[in-house]
């Protein structure tokens, strides 16, 4: 299978750091946030200070080939409990469509639930991002849930549709998953 690697944001250098408000400027990352106005430098040097020490949050760059291609996170991070939340953007848009996000998928939920021992993961996705709620039903993802008419967007309210798996879950799915994704070539 295609290798990504994962570099915590806080450990990037700072042009990278750069790169990734960039990406959470850019348009295509922008309508899938709920957080969609423009990020100024200073907030986001804000945003990476409120992420050293935090135990709750994690960033991680996506590099392919030594390449930041977009990001992982996870978020309400309850080892308590054993869950978390977590999104993803691949900001790289030549490898979209080439079973990129997959892998990246792949890697966050092996990482989940194996190094951070986490049960349950949990995310959101717009309704109108039907192609992300796809992937991750895919990937053993259950619907959990609908935050109807949850955020608005434009002129227009979006329902959010919460997602889930369990790391048993996980395991009927991961095998397989595998098989497929070693066919991705870039």
């Amino acid at each position: 299978m295609l290798k990504l690697k994962f570099r915590n944001i806080l450990s990037v250098d700072e042009d990278t750091q750069s790169l990734v408000r960039t990406w959470r400027n850019s348009e295509s990352e922008r309508m899938f946030s709920y957080d969609d106005h423009y990020i100024s430098e200073d907030e986001h040097s804000n945003w990476l200070r409120s992420l050293q020490n935090n135990e709750k949050h994690v960033l991680y760059v996506v590099f392919f080939n030594d390449l930041p291609i977009g990001t992982v996170s996870l978020s309400n991070i309850r080892l308590k409990h054993k869950t978390a939340d977590w999104a993803f953007g691949l900001a790289e848009e030549k490898l979209r469509g080439k079973g990129v996000a997959g892998i990246m998928e792949y890697q966050l939920l092996e990482h989940a639930f194996g190094e951070f021992g986490l049960e349950k993961l949990n995310c959101e996705v717009f309704s109108t991002n039907e192609k992300v709620i796809r992937l991750h039903k895919k990937f053993g993802f259950k619907v959990e849930g609908i935050r109807r008419n949850n955020i608005i967007k434009g002129n227009e309210r979006l329902d959010v549709i919460l997602l889930g798996i369990l790391s048993r879950e996980w395991e009927e799915k991961r095998e397989k998953l595998g098989k497929i994704l070693e066919r991705v070539k870039i």
